[in-house]
């Protein structure tokens, strides 16, 4: 995880430069405490370096009272969704303390971390987990689903405090809750199960499931793999109004992408580069040999053979980049843009399962 730890005293830069060695998490300390040849980065003003290591600092761990942290944190936090984990630690790594995200962000299981390495007390006040309750957001970020909507979580967990029952729907064989409280069912029994339990999640990659209410939330797993084959000079802009196009007259809802895939000829078109990093997914590319020694088949085009190399780009590298050979959207033209949707492999990865190997 890509972190930080700041201190403020000379006692705390001793434990924040042992939590740096243990978890891999770049050390700030203050100038007047940052002797020579000390593996941290020094700074002059904390709130300037507290700010700049908010926005780019997945974790923050912070060797400070945790008045301070509050004060440095309260004009900075926007969202669940996007602030950092934050865990505030007293200078003698006593306590841990879970402050920010401690769900979403992984705050809890970071204090759980300094704790196993530190020897720290971690301090875990979220009403889930002091009742020993799997969370909704807990269980959806360890397996990479994003919530939608992500408020309606909230509603979820308060009903598990409640002693409600929690069910999610899917269409993968899924082992039950290590904790016992959430109830996994099938998908196809959604219409019929849904008239007994009120508190419903549904696993899907579909953006409107027929039968679903407005108080259900989505959790979408990241399992669609969508190939582009352009000409040369396409923009960005074309290209994602393309992929939204085909998502959305297929039902495929955005946030299920996992990445964008075509051939390695096209590797520095800036339009492809420009639209992966908008979607904030991967873009893989693959070979005219890897393309080729696809067994599957798949539409070809005398064209895209003659300037290519290979027979087609869209479906094949869709199916690459899933490890799969489930097309679900066949090769779309939309001038001079061809796209594809393939649907890898759920993405378990406990429980005895694995993610995908990408």
């Amino acid at each position: 995880m890509n972190g930080a730890v700041i201190a403020l005293t000379a006692q705390g830069g001793t434990l924040a430069l042992e939590i740096g060695a243990k978890t891999g998490f770049t050390v700030y300390l203050p100038e007047g405490h940052c002797p020579p040849e000390c593996p941290a980065l020094c700074y002059r003003s904390l709130r300037e370096t507290f700010m700049e290591c908010f926005t780019t600092k997945r974790a923050l761990v912070l060797v400070m009272a945790t008045g301070i942290a509050v004060r440095l944190l309260a004009p900075l936090i926007r969202s669940k969704l996007s602030d950092p984990a934050v865990v505030v630690m007293d200078e003698r790594g006593q306590y841990a303390v879970s402050l920010l995200s401690g769900h979403w962000g992984g705050a809890n299981d970071l204090a759980w971390q300094l704790g196993e390495a530190i020897g720290a007390i971690p301090v875990i006040t979220t009403a889930t987990d002091v009742n020993e309750l799997q969370a909704v957001d807990v269980f959806a970020r360890e397996y990479g689903l994003m919530p939608e909507p992500f408020s309606g979580i909230k509603q979820l967990n308060a009903a598990m405090l409640r002693g409600e029952t929690v069910v999610v729907f899917t269409e993968e064989d899924v082992e039950q809750s290590p904790k016992g409280n959430l109830l996994f069912q099938p998908l196809a029994d959604f219409s019929k199960l849904s008239r007994i339990y009120f508190y419903r999640a549904i696993i899907t990659h579909q953006t409107i499931f027929t039968d679903a209410g407005e108080n259900d939330v989505y959790l979408r797993p990241p399992v669609l793999y969508v190939g582009v084959g352009c000409r040369r000079g396409i923009s960005a802009e074309r290209i994602l109004e393309a992929v939204t196009g085909v998502l959305s007259g297929y039902n495929l809802a955005p946030s299920s992408v996992a990445g964008l895939a075509s051939i390695d000829k096209k590797s520095d078109e800036p339009g492809l580069l420009k639209a992966a990093e908008t979607l904030r997914v991967p873009l893989f590319f693959y070979s005219a040999d890897e393309i080729n020694s696809l067994t599957v088949p798949y539409q070809t085009s005398n064209f895209v053979q003659k300037n290519m190399g290979v027979g087609a780009v869209c479906e094949p590298v869709a199916m690459l980049a899933a490890s799969s050979d489930q097309l679900l959207v066949p090769k779309q033209n939309l001038n001079g843009i061809t796209v594809a949707v393939a649907k890898g492999r759920f993405p378990w990865s406990a429980w005895g399962r694995e993610r995908n190997g990408h």
